[in-house]
């Protein structure tokens, strides 16, 4: 375990999950531990899962606390130190929704994500049109904005193209009758989704229109695989969103995902089908 190099948010899980390792090891529960940095149950809960930092008196006080002996101490300090600096700037990150911001940070350190969209392309391999078609759609969305949040969508790509994450995504054929933007968008949007098929970072397939109900109906969903770390499915609403990190529950989803994909088209036959559809618009 180190922090060297490591993201302020890859730090920041890792360091949750030593520090629970070494509570659970110490026979000690949250809500004593909540005593110990005299806070609530909730903030020891939110340092565990990553999604805050913790400062160094409270992190003394945990790993006198639980026992820790300097050999164990080390590491763990240096991912605080990691957990503690500041993600860098991007022209787009204070146009994110504050609750898709931990779902942004958390999808950059996924080496494979599993996605189930039954409306709409999702984010990452949208179009820049599809995508502004999308958002200018939402009355909430700024018109000074949505420049900034197509960058944010094509930034996630790039982990894609770039080699470093594989995508495997089952669309419902439905998202690509719709016509988001003009039948010009549509068709481009088509085509942009053929293309990425081809990588090797990309399967896609496509849930025909015949297919009967599976256990993903009205549930759409994605799960992020972290190295050294747990899976996470990240859930999505209109103004909220919600993580599902319990290891059964995550594992519900796995075995969801697996009989959609053996329901949807092949990867071979849905690219016949993105051609078909291509060449109708």
């Amino acid at each position: 375990m180190t922090g060297n190099g490591a993201s302020p948010t890859a730090a920041k899980r890792k360091l949750g999950q030593a520090l629970a390792r070494l509570r659970e090891a110490a026979n000690i529960t949250q809500d004593r531990a909540a005593e110990v940095l005299e806070c609530s149950p909730a903030k020891v809960r939110r340092i565990e899962v990553g999604d805050v930092a913790i400062r160094q008196p409270e992190l003394t006080l945990l790993l006198d606390h639980y026992g820790a002996t300097g050999q164990a101490r080390t590491p763990i300090e240096a991912l605080a130190r990691e957990a503690r600096k500041r993600r860098p700037r991007t022209n787009f990150g204070t146009v994110l929704p504050s609750f898709f911001r931990r779902f942004h940070a958390l999808e950059q350190l996924a080496t494979e994500v599993l996605r189930y969209q039954a409306e709409l392309v999702p984010g990452p391999l949208q179009t820049p049109d599809y995508a502004r078609a999308v958002l200018t759609a939402t009355p909430h969305h700024r018109p000074e904005d949505v420049d900034r949040l197509v960058e944010a969508r094509r930034a996630r790509l790039t982990r894609i193209t770039a080699g470093h994450q594989h995508v495997h995504a089952v669309l419902h054929e439905a998202a690509l009758h719709a016509t988001i933007g003009t039948p010009a968008t549509m068709r481009a949007q088509l085509h942009h989704l053929r293309k990425l098929a081809t990588l090797p970072t990309v399967t896609l397939q496509i849930l025909p229109l015949t297919a009967p109900a599976h256990p993903l109906t009205g549930y759409p969903f994605v799960l992020l695989r972290i190295p050294d770390s747990t899976p996470i499915v990240y859930l999505e609403a209109l103004t909220t969103a919600a993580t599902v990190e319990d290891p059964a529950h995550v594992a519900r989803y796995e075995t969801a995902f697996d009989a959609l994909r053996h329901a949807a088209l092949s990867p071979t036959k849905t690219a016949a089908l993105l051609t078909t559809l291509e060449r109708s618009r």
